[in-house]
């Protein structure tokens, strides 16, 4: 049993808890202390248990038109880790032979990774096309573009955490969501990603460092400071905010 499986049994358990029959409330109750403390997990955190909603799920990102690179996978992570999620870079290839990025998280911030990180990598892409063709002789190459699309990226994921640690801070006023809140809320979702993580890749590498320089980079985080990390959804009149928490 993993994790997600055994949040969603104690929350069964905890129903139970509160049947007529006393035998079997007092069993439930047992098995309950039994499977919390074998999973370390508090039954407060599965009282509300919810698989449509909270289970930890894997899904690949990736449209056919993305041509994944350092710059991509950047964002995928830094996006992924807003959600309390996280991703991986898997052995399996798409059709051009690229190795596929997957991401973790919990089903109900699916949604919102992918929308925010075609929003993201649309921009991306759009502010390096016209930096390159815009600025001096010396920004025509394909060198310039590729470096200012790191520092975009990096500049952006120096954002989301700044953000985030905001929010641990002051918690998140507009949506009447305290501090404590979203501490419990990160814990509980971090907790369920790594578990994930580690039952299904207990033998992933981390990757290498990337080194983060050369001309356009600067210029690409100059450009990721004046992007709104609030967006209006392309095609819908529904107004979607950065709310992971």
């Amino acid at each position: 049993m993993n994790l997600n499986q055994a949040r969603e049994k104690i929350a069964k358990l905890l129903r139970l808890q509160t049947s007529a029959n006393a035998g079997e409330a007092s069993n439930a109750a047992q098995f309950v202390e039994k499977l919390c403390r074998k999973y370390g997990v508090s039954s407060t955190e599965c009282e509300t248990y919810d698989p449509e909603r909270d289970e930890v799920i894997e899904f690949p990102f990736g449209k056919s038109y993305y041509k994944a690179d350092v710059a991509i996978n950047h964002l995928i992570n830094g996006v992924s880790k807003y959600y309390n999620g996280t991703c991986i870079i898997t052995n399996c290839k798409n059709q051009q032979g690229k190795r596929i990025v997957s991401v973790i998280a919990s089903k109900a911030n699916r949604i919102q990774i992918e929308l925010y990180l075609e929003y993201l990598i649309e921009t991306m892409d759009k502010l390096a096309t016209e930096a390159k063709k815009s600025g001096s002789w010396g920004t025509k190459s394909s060198t310039y573009k590729a470096n200012f699309r790191k520092g975009f990226a990096n500049q952006i994921c120096n954002r989301l955490i700044a953000m985030k640690n905001e929010q641990k801070r002051k918690g998140k006023p507009e949506f009447n969501q305290p501090a404590l809140v979203i501490l419990n809320k990160n814990a509980i979702e971090q907790k369920a990603t790594q578990a994930y993580l580690n039952d299904t890749y207990p033998f992933r590498r981390k990757g290498g460092k990337t080194r983060h320089s050369g001309v356009g980079y600067a210029d690409g985080k100059q450009k990721a400071e004046s992007v709104g990390l609030n967006k209006q959804t392309e095609g819908s009149k529904k107004t979607l905010a950065l709310t992971g928490i």
